[in-house]
């Protein structure tokens, strides 16, 4: 708020009161953050913020900014604006109690109505199917699944009880009523009736506030943790509904809501010039498109999120979910029509927009502070996800789109497009050059795509003309109606709707139309990078005027040739440019000039969420972060009667992500001591409100405490853990190259400036890294088949039995595999069995040491050799089979194992799963059926058993597979080598010496069980009792409460004192010493800690127990509550 971007680290640390106060108050900033208030007469060019407008309503806002007119002092004016209209909000719909539903009833009734399947062969039957099902659908729905609200006004929280008090508070507010009427308001009767009337008003509103409380507290503690990531969604700024104000258009003030329907729409879907393009004259040959398959369009309905938001038909994507098993064959059909006519239905072409703010925007007059949401019927959309997934397997298979693209693309993120960059300035500042970087805005991104253009650039990269044409008609005569306050349009064509935003098939569809602009190689002289519609630029010179030449006559040009090509345009008012050196002579010198307008270079540039400055000194970009972590600590704050456990998750889950985002670009885990000081105070404000802690706390108590790693080594870990998965990535990703360089740079000493991710590098092993597995993250082929098609895991063990006992009596072939460890290694081995139970043919494999291996991934390794074991069975026995179709069964013990074997997934032990499938395919061509079946462990099974003793004997040191060391083994390594270095440092720290004389093992998981179920005003004392700092005498008159430190008794008030000496509290001692048992010989055990130095599995049970009843006797003995004068300040250091 104050001093925009540019605020001294001092001040920063100082305002933890400010934030405080804001907090409380749910205080926003209405004008936009930096903006100068104050210019000093006897500093002339100078100007600061210091005059704010603050409000807990920015909803309300229409408009904030200076008032520069008329002023006669240094200050400026603020003008503000405020809609007072009375607000409508939208017409509550009614929820269906989805989780009520008899799916079958359902299923059964849409295929009844539906009839027979009739084979679609034109566009119109396309449609009117498309229609039927969707109407039949919804009323089936509509139905049979039961209301979860009846009405907007009833509330979870309201009781019978209180219905009855409502009534009795109405029946005596009538009786006062009538004694008015008859009496009048100040004859004795009236006045008695009323003044019962307000009692028990009173006594029924304090029960409403009860009531409340309990209901929040039941739905946290009652639901487990589904409840509390929805209590989590309420700490996000709720969408705004309030009515819109009057619009600025130019000149002409909008009022009517369909004018101001008209002027959104003309904002969101902006006419665009037609393209200027040349077909193509040559095409290279079409890629392969086969029919679509049920089994693909499963995929991709499992994939798709159950919650998504429906469109106009009101059908969210689980009621396609739970009946697919009933219309597959529809579904489908439909689809298989809809690519084969190049036709999509109607219906699915139609959109529902909704209109909301863009916060923290000065002028809500203006149409463009505001942003649509698309809503698609979900039915479409899955059509579209099976569509994009096609494109996206056949752009990685035939490498379509440019390296330079990291949007929309399987194991491409924004952190790996930062680091290419990073790695080029790094490069080039070695160099002692400049490097000149433009960040280009695409005006109108996804809507402003043409199709003529689009489908120009499919045609060059192969897309079959099927797919063409089809995607010609997803973007062809598109409707929607737009939707504000309680207003709605009717539905209209869309003149210039390009790419459906919220349609999963858009992403992949603008990397092609834009891979044209963003092909250019990264280069020691330049480079660019995008991640889909966010597109930049950079020139590396001797100096910031010869990049701005080569800008301004090769690239500038160049972009804007392609937008006359493809219709686009581009934004001059925000590209932005920026000269990254720390020759602060070049930092802003010289001018582009693009569509008329000149771009000047500005001192900070965001990037893809990162801001960059001048000189990578990363000030800006921390305070930002700072700013955006205390938002949602704010909000975290707001949601009471969280338990400390419940506050631990939600704040590593929501909080730490926006401090640590793309850390590896900005944070040196081998430096950064201001940074990590400034991202220190966001934790520690939300450790203090997580665990009830007085603000005198020192930091490292309340981090273990909570068990939460440091700052500085959380970072170091995430740094780790990145670069690792970097490692697994193939060859060919274009981060590998950034990444060898790094591996170089790390040795280099004697430079000014140091590389993020070179000095990461330096606190780990490279001959480790460089051994590690790849992960391929490029996608299989959305058409395949499944190789293991009979995979069967049991629920019981004694039904599992039984089943392995059949299943192998009608097997030809059947094989068992097994997996063990023994002193730090492991092993596999499988055992195939003859009629008789007599071992045929066996095999030991030897995995690996625990350190780089799993038992889960040595079950996999078991079941691949298997597989290959029944090959070689069949071909060494034959002849000895009756049949020529011949089954084979492979028996397994591990759950995991079985189930991983059926989910290819991009993750640690993926070419292990790959290896599996392609050996399965293997013996499907070999004409043996195979299957797999989970057989319990240690059930007298002969081939289990026989497996178990082999990979016991197997488990020894060596590797005799051909498979390389896992990433998730790596990453666990990695964990616990942090958690050591986190033991050792709190070891050799000097704070928190009571914290350590009550618990001798810290840091330890056992203290999130201490604190984690206990309601805040019980961990509220027991964070007084552990850490020391508490409303004791000793304590007051360390920070100036008290003058002594003495105990009514006489003695030093301590916490021991208070819990084993103080006559004062004999009598209610006797309580906790017959409850406590043994434990209360020691200080330590009372509070759930132990001196002994091991660590080891303490009984939990007990230790709750005893903390439980010290916990009453603190309570009771009410030496723990505030003794502070009122106005007293408080401090922050701790020790």
């Amino acid at each position: 708020m104050w001093g925009g971007n540019h605020i001294q680290p001092r001040f920063i640390e100082d305002a933890s009161e400010l934030i405080a106060f804001f907090q409380d108050h749910n205080l926003h900033s209405c004008l936009p953050r930096g903006t100068a208030t104050f210019w000093p007469l006897n500093s002339p060019g100078k100007s600061t913020t210091i005059d704010q407008t603050v409000s807990d309503r920015p909803d309300l806002l229409i408009r904030c900014h200076l008032y520069h007119d008329n002023y006669g002092s240094d200050h400026r004016a603020t003008y503000s604006e405020w809609s007072l209209k009375a607000r409508h909000g939208p017409i509550a719909k009614t929820r269906k109690a989805y989780e009520r539903a008899d799916w079958d009833k359902i299923g059964a009734e849409v295929l009844l109505q539906m009839g027979p399947w009739k084979e679609i062969k034109t566009r119109p039957a396309l449609d009117e199917t498309v229609e039927r099902l969707t109407e039949i659908t919804a009323s089936a729905v509509e139905n049979h699944i039961p209301n979860r609200r009846p009405t907007p006004y009833s509330k979870r929280w309201f009781t019978p009880d209180l219905k009855v008090q409502q009534t009795e508070v109405n029946r005596l507010r009538r009786k006062w009523q009538k004694s008015c009427a008859e009496h009048g308001r100040n004859h004795p009767r009236s006045v008695t009736l009323f003044e019962e009337m307000q009692q028990k008003r009173r006594i029924w509103t304090r029960t409403i506030e009860k009531a409340k409380k309990s209901h929040w507290k039941q739905f946290l503690d009652g639901a487990g943790e589904g409840m509390l990531w929805k209590a989590a969604t309420y700490m996000k700024p709720r969408e705004t509904w309030g009515s819109a104000p009057s619009l600025q258009v130019g000149c002409n003030e909008l009022v009517d809501n369909e004018d101001k329907a008209r002027a959104f729409l003309d904002t969101f879907f902006p006419k665009m010039d037609e393209p200027n393009d040349d077909p193509p004259t040559q095409a290279p040959l079409e890629l392969p498109w086969p029919p679509i398959t049920e089994l693909e369009i499963e995929r991709a309905l499992k994939a798709a999120k159950s919650s998504t938001a429906p469109g106009e038909d009101g059908l969210p994507t689980l009621v396609w979910k739970h009946l697919w098993k009933f219309l597959n064959r529809f579904i489908a059909g439909i689809f298989t029509a809809s690519v084969k006519l190049a036709y999509h239905p109607k219906r699915w072409r139609r959109a529902k927009i909704v209109v909301l703010r863009k916060p923290g925007k000065p002028d809500y007059s203006n149409p463009g502070a505001y942003r649509p949401i698309s809503l698609l019927n979900t039915l479409g959309k899955l059509l579209e996800a099976v569509v994009a997934r096609r494109l996206s397997y056949l752009a990685e298979k035939h490498s379509l789109l440019p390296d330079t693209q990291f949007g929309g693309r399987p194991g491409r993120t924004t952190e790996q497009a930062l680091l290419v960059l990073s790695n080029a300035i790094d490069r080039a500042w070695y160099k002692c050059r400049v490097v000149t970087l433009i960040a280009f805005d695409l005006k109108g991104a996804f809507n402003g795509v043409n199709k003529i253009s689009l489908d120009a650039r499919l045609r060059v990269k192969g897309i079959p003309t099927v797919a063409r044409k089809w995607i010609a008609s997803f973007m062809s005569d598109r409707f929607a109606n737009i939707g504000f306050d309680d207003f709605r349009t009717e539905i209209a064509p869309l003149d210039n709707a390009g790419l459906a935003q919220g349609s999963p098939l858009s992403p992949i569809l603008f990397t092609f139309f834009n891979s044209e602009l963003v092909d250019q190689a990264v280069t020691p002289h330049g480079g660019a990078s995008a991640f889909i519609d966010d597109y930049f630029r950079w020139r590396v010179g001797p100096s910031a005027e010869d990049n701005l030449a080569k800008i301004q006559s090769e690239d500038i040009p160049r972009i804007e040739a392609w937008a006359r090509r493809t219709g686009s345009h581009f934004a001059a008012e925000k590209t932005e440019l920026i000269h990254l050196t720390r020759k602060r002579s070049q930092h802003l010198q010289g001018q582009v000039v693009m569509n008329g307008e000149t771009i000047k270079p500005s001192p900070t540039a965001k990037l893809l969420g990162v801001v960059f400055d001048q000189e990578l000194r990363w000030k800006e970009h921390v305070q930002q972060a700072i700013k955006r972590a205390t938002k949602v600590s704010i909000a975290l704050a707001g949601l009471r009667h969280l338990r400390p456990e419940q506050m631990r998750q939600i704040y590593q889950a929501c909080v730490t992500p926006v401090v640590d985002y793309s850390s590896t670009v900005w944070h040196d885990p081998l430096r950064d001591k201001t940074h990590l000081r400034h991202l220190n105070s966001v934790q520690r404000v939300s450790l203090i409100r997580i665990l009830s802690a007085f603000r005198t706390v020192a930091t490292t108590s309340l981090e273990v405490e909570a068990h939460v790693l440091p700052t500085h080594l959380r970072l170091r870990y995430r740094a780790q853990k990145v670069i690792a998965k970097l490692h697994t990535l193939p060859h060919s990703h274009p981060i590998r190259s950034a990444l060898s360089r790094a591996q170089k740079r790390r040795n280099n000493i004697g430079t000014s400036s140091r590389f993020p991710l070179a000095e990461a590098l330096k606190t780990m092993n490279l001959e480790r890294l460089d051994e590690l597995e790849t992960i391929d993250p490029s996608p299989l082929p959305p058409w395949r088949t499944e190789p293991l098609t009979e995979v069967e895991i049991g629920s019981d063990r004694e039904t599992a039995v039984e089943r392995a006992e059949a299943t192998r009596s009608t097997s030809d072939i059947v094989v068992y595999s097994d997996a063990s460890g023994r002193e730090g290694h492991l092993g596999a081995a499988i055992v195939a069995l003859n009629n008789d139970l007599q071992v045929v043919e066996s095999k030991q494999v030897q995995v690996g040491p625990m350190d780089r291996w799993s038992i889960h991934t040595a079950e996999l390794i078991g079941i691949f050799y298997a597989i290959s074991m029944v090959l070689k069975v069949a071909r060494q026995f034959s002849n000895r089979f009756e049949r020529s179709h011949k089954i084979a069964t492979i028996l397994c013990d591990s759950k995991s194992a079985l189930q991983a074997t059926q989910n290819v997934r991009n993750n640690s032990g993926q070419r292990i799963v790959h290896a599996i499938h392609q050996a399965a395919t293997e013996i499907r061509v070999a004409g043996i059926a195979l299957r797999l079946q989970w057989v319990p462990g240690h059930c007298d099974n002969p081939g289990n058993d026989a497996a178990d003793q082999l990979a016991k004997n197997a488990a020894c040191r060596g590797k005799t597979h051909p498979f390389r060391p896992l990433l998730s083994r790596e990453s666990e390594r990695l964990r616990c080598n942090i958690l050591n270095q986190w033991e050792q440092e709190w070891k050799s720290s000097n704070k928190g010496g009571h914290l350590r004389k009550v618990d001798g093992t810290l840091p330890a998981t056992y203290t999130r069980r201490l604190y984690g179920s206990l309601p805040r005003n019980r961990a509220y004392l027991l964070t007084q009792l552990r850490t020391g700092h508490n409303w004791l005498s000793t304590y007051a008159r360390t920070f100036g409460f008290r003058e002594d430190d003495k105990c009514a008794c006489g003695a030093q008030e301590t916490v021991t004192h208070v819990l084993v000496d103080c006559p004062n509290l004999r009598d209610i001692r006797r309580k906790l010493r017959s409850e406590v048992g043994d434990a209360f010989s020691s200080v330590s055990s009372l509070l759930g800690g132990s001196t002994e130095g091991k660590k080891g599995k303490p009984d939990t049970v007990s230790r709750a127990r005893t903390v439980a009843a010290v916990l009453d006797f603190a309570e009771a003995s009410q030496r723990f509550r505030s003794r502070a004068p009122r106005g007293q300040p408080n401090t922050e250091s701790g020790n």
